[in-house]
């Protein structure tokens, strides 16, 4: 046998195409025509001319009869089949092909004596030879490790861990021993071919299939089969002998089974105690780390699929308040985002479970190309219910079988959809622990945040979707896009904004990120906003005659990472905006021409750079505007809705946008039907309840558009021509027809609106004053091309406007009033109705007498208009208030006056509704309470001259509170709807907070809806509401702290029949209770909200404020170490008053300039007219100038460039801004503005401001260093002096309870054997200045430190606050930076004893220092000399060094190495420098208590010193003195 192998191997290698046997072979003998023998069943293979070999068929006899059926694959019909893509035969076993065919085994030449048997089960198709250099498809693995692919494919195959190695044995064994079994048993489960191997779809389904794909990863590595190499597997080898590692494997494994569990127990014992303790611990911890990830990978294994119920319990919101407490929330959420990589969705969108592979434990990407091969339509049961993961949804997007793409794409929009909704739903949820438990494990915030995060690459693969030439995955592909960037959501925020808010600035929704705080700021967070890409990055643009150089530079790759960082960006940048342009073009549905539209109005309002490139592509936006009148005039489309509103959404972006609608026709078209006839409300109603909903949304998009016109100063003149079917909307309707026809909704957002666009055109109206002058000369603003409203068509509009004051008229309201839940929600409609009606007259009144005037002084009205008392008797009499004050005693007589109001009404509608019922009451409120503000003021300014229906008007009950003003005997319900809300402001201000956790993209770098934080983020219905509330409550300050004593007079009339001392406890309760509140206000205002934090500047820095404030620091129970001698003057007070608001303004509220606007490129030829300024001599100019309100420029706030939201601590930054040479200050000013922020800070920790005792303890620390970090003048004045050291003294109280809260908190996990990581967390988990503070805080420590050497002096103030850094809650880090410092500057002599310094003694001292670092740098600094003059001193530096080190040698079982080392280098140098003696006396003694039991104490610590001087004769004569010396 062996002399005809080696013959047969000799004739094969003559042949051409032996040289590689894995090759199929072409026989090139003469065909004979002689029949074939019968006892063959099929003619040889050498009998044909061309016949062809494939791999692992046998050329024998036997071989021509297939040993079993073809397994049927799975491949989609019709896709093209390669010969490769089967069917396959197994081969014959090689036992049956020689005993049947040995006689043929002479005719060497034409037989293939290849021994494919030991790879016969990992035998696949043959694949094609792929070209090289052109292979893409391992392009992520080059991208996320950033090597050259040549370098990669280079790269040699690495054996497998040893878990692989187990598991991999086992399954080849299993396949390579069972074929014969599995050939008779007829194949219970259908075997499906995903990549080169099988894998049974039974009753349980794997989910991977490791051992097939990694035994033909190394086949296909190499040509010759023969000679393919196993051992790396762990599995048997060609000549059937085991590996050396699966050999040493089944000895242990054989030795272990023989061992009883005593002999394993003393073998385990035996080698414990061979080995290092510390390294025994390391494996431990190690091991417990693998095993807790093996279980968490292959918890489903045997069922393919684990259950909701085995997801580890990470509840979306986890993420703030882990974060908050162990400083890992970014390593926490990247955890929770990447395990939805193996999450695996049903056909509609809901989570399955989550996916047991094997890959997943290595940290394999899955494989998902082979996805395709799964089609549910052609395999019998049901494979779907193995779900989907988004990466293989994503894969099967790109198949080649339409109907994959769409079910692709269908499961992708229902998982964007599901999680949307479920954020939305944990929006709406208060309390997201009292949901559904079913729930709690669906992180939905993760799933969303992984689907639009860069690994998938979606926009990429919806790109090409876009592109399909079929109608249905383009369609699909578009409601994905919608999905995507929140369409939805995004709109439902806006329309609300519209309506609640006046004059509301649209928010771009691009996502963004905090600048990287600065050392010279102070290392303040808070920083500018930035885009999460580079607006130039959205456009690239290429040079004129470069056009090469320009593909060399954008690439598929740059798009790719563009859409990683902003999904709508990565779209703009990946060419949507053409695509979309001509498919609008080629007259598509009127389904996906309405998800087209949608998905340009996502993307204009992401940016300004954004809406530029929509303006800028070529017949895009002339595509739309056909979309409005092709439909013709009696039909209406959604296209056309939301046509209008991609119109609007642009304009508010640049006032020449606007502009250029108007002046080329666009305006006229989107509005064409309101030049129709006019119609009646009845008419209206009969056209049904669909063509009323759609009227009525097309109405409200198309009034809005010329709102914002209006507010530019265009199409004012339009009024006339839109009047006639304007007025339909103006007055009351009949409400029993609204409410048969259920229209009531229609109705009341028409009537909303209408009445807002009235109030715009209300502020186009003239001073009524000016109106002559105005008459009289030429405005010189003709270049402005600014319209102006007239007075005439304002009137009558009051008197429409007054007819909806009659509640009593208005059913809905009166159910309202009366407090009945039934018809809650179309109350709430009428009440929407009836704020914008308040908001027009307001405006109006606005233009009588505004509110603020140029040089700070109020009008004096010549006459005023008769419907001004209309107004007020209207708000009086029609039962807005209930009026009921103890002045008015004539009031009790008139029940008018009495009983349930409508203030009473939206108060509960407000506490007890919804966030959509809540929004209207809160907007409705403002709106009133503005409204008899407005009220007021005009007939206060008008008593000297007013006319005789005025004093008509005065006369009566109502006359009497019309006189004496409105808001007057409104007090009381003043008082209760502010004492009511502000427990509301308290809670909420935590809200916004949630969106600056991390850096660079958050938790879900979306667009809007999603993007930023837990639920809604920024774009939440529920932070809408908080903001109106805080709105809200600044309104009612303003009014209750009209007076020179500002926001402190209301409290002198509260409870005037208590007795006198509660009252005033009372009263400075109730103020410190507003402070606070007004703080928790400034935290909720956002981007475009600088008027709103103006306000509350004014009222935190008020003088009488600060008044209070010094008297809260006198009377509070603070243990300050000296009363305060000092006092505060008049003028400081106003001094303080004006630097501190003059700081936070400029700190805060300033907007960062661009040097170059580069997204209103286009409008370089036509610049945006400006206003001309006037010269203040030239009286007449000026008063034309306020005559007219000056229109607007901008409608639309980015999130880039500016800082709000507010950090929790941005009141430190007055603290810090003497340490910001980047301010451009003086140095006496930022010293003033450092002392009254000083003053100011203690007066907050005075009376306990809420937002103040939120701000980390760690940030005031760091904020007192800043303080003195650049200057020592702080402290060279008594007042800052005294003040710093109270809150050092302060600040130490509060480090204390920390440290004693921890020190409990460890104590309680020490019972319960916690882990050595979790008790380092508790140790540095108070003062985390690297981790909190910034990366780099060592510099910062050691300029401190420069400082407090070079100028300090040895200050007591500075000491301690420098003395801080070696506290032992401080990370180890910092402590060793400080202290060398201190050391190498020779100045640790220079520190307070430790009984002076801030805190408790025992902070600095417990618990034992354990870093090996910072031992070493204590002994180096004993040995240099560097602590002589501070144990002359008693500085706390040496009391420190002595007990760390003391404690270290001898009471702590540390290395012994380490502790030798330190003994050795203390004994030699006090060997070496005498007058070390009594410093080495207290090292021996420090911790023994003088009892019975010293000597044996003092005994047990020399024969330490004498094991670690290891037998060394100099250093134990050394010991031998010292023992002597403490023993006489």
């Amino acid at each position: 046998m062996d002399d005809a192998a080696e013959r047969r191997r000799r004739q094969q290698q003559q042949q051409p195409g032996a040289a590689h046997p894995a090759r199929r072979k072409v026989v090139e003998e003469p065909f004979d025509p002689s029949p074939p023998p019968a006892a063959a069943v099929a003619p040889p293979s050498s009998r044909l001319v061309g016949a062809i070999v494939e791999k692992g068929f046998s050329s024998g006899a036997a071989a021509a009869a297939p040993s079993s059926a073809p397994s049927p694959t799975v491949l989609p019909f019709p896709v093209a089949r390669h010969r490769s893509h089967g069917p396959h035969w197994k081969p014959a076993p090689r036992d049956a092909a020689m005993a049947e065919g040995e006689g043929e085994e002479e005719e060497g030449m034409d037989v293939d004596e290849t021994d494919y048997q030991p790879v016969a089960a990992a035998a696949g198709p043959v694949k094609r030879k792929e070209k090289k250099g052109m292979d893409f498809s391992r392009w992520r693995e080059f991208v996320a490790d950033d090597a050259p692919p040549k370098r990669r494919q280079a790269k040699p195959l690495q054996p497998k861990k040893q878990t692989a190695q187990k598991i991999d044995a086992g399954v080849v064994a299993a396949t390579t021993g069972g074929t014969a079994q599995e050939k008779r048993s007829g194949g219970i489960g259908m075997q499906l071919e995903v990549g080169n191997g099988k894998e049974e779809l039974g009753g349980a389904a794997l989910m991977s299939d490791v051992a097939p794909r990694k035994l033909m990863k190394q086949v296909d590595a190499r040509d010759d089969v023969r000679n393919v190499e196993l051992r790396g597997e762990g599995m048997e080898s060609d000549n059937g002998e085991p590996s050396l590692t699966a050999e040493i494997n089944a000895e242990n494994m054989a030795r272990l089974a023989g061992m009883s569990a005593g002999e394993i127990a003393e073998a385990q014992a035996e080698i414990l105690n061979r080995m290092d303790p510390a390294f025994v611990e390391m494996l431990k911890r190690r091991g417990k780390e693998k095993s807790g990830s093996r279980k968490d990978g292959g918890k489903g294994k045997g069922g393919g699929i684990s259950g909701p119920g085995k997801i580890s319990k990470a509840m979306p919101g986890e993420w703030l308040s882990a974060g908050e407490h162990s400083g890992h929330a970014w390593k926490a959420w990247s955890e929770r985002v990447e395990r939805i990589r193996s999450c695996r969705f049903t056909l509609e969108g809901d989570i399955l479970g989550f996916q047991s592979c094997q890959e997943q434990q290595h940290g394999k990407k899955a494989h998902v190309e082979t996805v395709g091969e799964r089609d549910f339509l052609r395999t019998e049961g049901d494979p779907a219910a193995v779900g989907y993961t988004i990466n293989e949804a994503v894969a099967l997007s790109r198949s080649m079988v339409p109907g994959q793409r769409v079910l692709a794409l269908q499961l992708l929009a229902l998982i964007l959809n599901r999680a949307l909704q479920n954020l939305h739903k944990t929006d709406l949820i208060d309390n997201f622990k009292e949901s559904n438990d079913d729930d709690k494990f669906n992180d939905w915030q993760a799933v969303w945040a992984y689907a639009i995060g860069p690994e998938p690459e979606l926009v990429l693969s919806l790109r090409m979707s876009l592109d399909d030439n079929h109608d249905s995955v383009v369609l699909t592909c578009a409601k994905v896009i919608n999905a995507m960037l929140s369409y939805e959501m995004n709109e439902m925020y806006f329309d609300v904004l519209e309506k609640v808010v006046d004059q509301g600035m649209d928010i771009c929704t691009a996502p963004v990120f905090r600048s990287k705080p600065d050392q010279n700021g102070g290392f303040l967070e808070g920083g500018f906003w930035k885009y999460n890409t580079k607006p130039s990055n959205i456009l690239p643009h290429y040079g004129e005659n470069d056009e090469e150089e320009g593909d060399e530079k954008h690439t598929i790759q740059d798009d790719v990472v563009v859409s990683g960082q902003d999904v709508a960006a990565g779209l703009v940048r990946m060419g949507i905006l053409p695509r979309i342009c001509f498919l609008l073009e080629m007259d598509p549905h009127p389904i996906l021409e309405d998800n087209l539209v949608s998905i340009l109005l996502g993307l204009a309002r992401h940016s300004p750079q954004s809406a530029d490139a929509i303006l800028n592509c070529p017949r895009l936006v002339q595509s739309v505007v056909k979309l409005l009148v092709k439909q013709g005039s009696m039909e209406i489309h959604s296209s056309q809705i939301k046509g209008v509103n991609l119109l609007k959404v642009l304009s508010k972006y640049n006032r020449q946008t606007c502009f250029n609608f108007v002046n080329t026709g666009v305006f006229h078209q989107a509005m064409w039907h309101w030049y129709r006839k006019a119609y009646t409300l009845e008419d209206w109603i009969r056209s049904g309840k669909e063509h009323c909903k759609l009227t009525s949304a097309l109405m409200v998009e198309q009034l809005r558009f010329w709102r914002t016109c209006i507010s530019y100063g265009f199409c004012i003149t339009h009024f006339t021509d839109f009047f006639p079917i304007l007025c339909l909307w103006l007055s009351p309707p009949m409400f029993q027809k609204l409410s048969e026809s259920n229209v009531v909704a229609e109705f009341s957002s028409i009537a909303t609106e209408s009445y807002l666009v009235l109030g715009a055109l209300a502020q186009r109206l003239p001073l009524l004053h000016s109106v002559e002058q105005l008459s009289k000369q030429d405005m010189g603003l003709s270049g402005i091309q600014v319209e102006t409203w007239s007075w005439s068509h304002a009137v009558p509009m009051v008197d429409l406007a007054l007819s909806w004051l009659c509640l009593n008229d208005i059913p809905y309201v009166c159910l309202l009033i009366s407090g009945q839940s039934k018809n809650i929600l179309e109350g709430s409609y009428f009440a929407l109705v009836i704020s914008s009606v308040l908001g027009m007259l307001d405006s109006i009144l606005e233009r009588i007498s505004p509110d603020s005037t140029h040089d700070g002084k109020s009008y004096c009205l010549p006459w005023i208009p008769d419907f001004v008392p209309k107004i007020g008797l209207g708000v009086i009499t029609n039962g807005f208030f209930n009026f009921l004050d103890d002045n008015a005693v004539e009031l009790e007589q008139h029940t008018s006056f009495h009983g349930s109001s409508l203030v009473q009404g939206l108060f509960h509608l407000r506490s007890q509704g919804n966030v959509d019922t809540s929004l209207c009451s809160i907007s409705c409120f403002q709106r009133l309470l503005q409204l008899s503000c407005s009220i007021d003021r005009v007939i206060q300014n008008a008593t000297t001259n007013c006319t005789e229906h005025l004093k008509e008007s005065k006369t009566g009950i109502a006359g009497r509170i019309l006189e004496q003003g409105i808001c007057n005997f409104w007090c009381n319900n003043l008082l209760d709807m502010l004492t009511s809300l502000l427990p509301m402001i308290s809670s909420q201000w935590s809200i916004l907070q949630n969106i600056e956790m991390f850096g660079r993209g958050g938790p879900a770098p979306g667009v809007g809806f999603g993007w930023g934080a837990y639920g809604g983020g920024f774009w939440s219905l529920n932070f809408l509401l908080a903001q109106l509330d805080s709105h809200f409550v600044l309104e009612l300050m303003k009014i209750l702290s009209t007076g020179p004593e500002g926001l402190v007079t209301v409290n002198k009339s509260v409870n005037p029949i208590v007795q006198e001392g509660n009252n005033v406890t009372d009263s400075v309760a109730i103020t410190s209770e507003r402070i606070s509140s007004v703080l928790s206000v400034s935290l909720m205002a956002g981007p475009g909200q600088i008027s709103t934090l103006e306000k509350a500047f004014d009222i935190l820095f008020h003088p009488s404020v600060l008044k209070f404030l010094k008297s809260s620091v006198l009377d509070s129970h603070m243990k300050l170490a000296k009363a305060f001698e000092w006092d505060i003057t008049e003028d400081e007070y106003l001094h303080f008053s004006s630097v501190l608001n003059s700081h936070f303004r400029s700190r805060w509220l300033v907007i960062k300039k661009k040097h170059s606007d580069e997204f209103t490129r286009n409008n370089n030829g036509t610049n945006v007219p400006k206003i001309p300024e006037t010269l203040e001599t030239i009286q007449e100019e000026t008063e034309l100038a306020e005559a007219v309100n000056p229109p607007c420029s901008v409608l639309a706030v980015q999130w880039a460039h500016q800082r709000l939201p507010l950090p929790v601590h941005w009141i430190l930054s007055a603290v810090c801004c003497i340490d910001d040479p980047k301010a451009n200050l003086s140095t006496s000013y930022a010293v003033d503005v450092s002392k009254a922020g000083l003053f100011f800070l203690l007066g907050l920790e005075a009376i306990s401001a809420a937002p103040c005792l939120h701000a980390p303890l760690v940030w005031k620390m760091h904020a007192l260093s800043a303080s003195i970090r650049s200057s020592m003048d702080l402290l060279l004045e008594d007042r800052s002096r005294d003040i710093f050291h109270a809150l050092q003294e302060l600040y130490g109280l509060h480090l204390d309870r920390l440290c004693q809260k921890y020190d409990s908190a460890h104590s309680v996990k020490k019972e319960g054997s916690a882990s050595v990581d979790e008790e380092k967390v508790t140790r540095t988990e108070v003062l985390r200045f690297q981790e909190k503070i910034h990366a780099s805080y060592t510099t910062f420590v050691e300029s401190l430190i420069e400082q407090f050497a070079a100028v300090s002096y040895g200050d007591v103030l500075f000491g301690r606050q420098v003395a801080i850094y070696l506290h032992r809650s401080v990370e180890p880090t910092i402590r060793l930076a400080a202290w060398n410092a201190l050391s190498n500057a020779y100045v640790l002599e220079l520190l307070p004893p430790l009984d002076k310094c801030v805190g408790d003694v025992q902070g600095y001292l417990e618990p034992l220092e354990d870093d090996e670092g910072i031992l070493e740098s204590y002994a180096k600094s004993w040995t240099s000399g560097a602590l002589d003059k501070a144990f002359q001193r008693d500085a706390m530096s040496f009391t420190v060094a002595r007990h760390h080190l003391s404690g270290f040698v001898f009471q702590c079982s540390g290395s012994g190495k380490v502790r030798n080392k330190l003994v050795k280098s203390l004994i030699r140098c006090y060997g070496q420098k005498r007058h070390h003696e009594d410093m080495l006396k207290g090292f021996v003694l420090q911790g023994i208590a003088q009892d019975s039991q010293r000597n044996d104490e003092v005994s047990r610590r020399f024969e330490i010193m004498k094991d670690a001087c290891e037998m060394n004769s100099s250093l134990l004569a050394e010991v031998q003195r010292l023992k002597t010396s403490i023993d006489r």
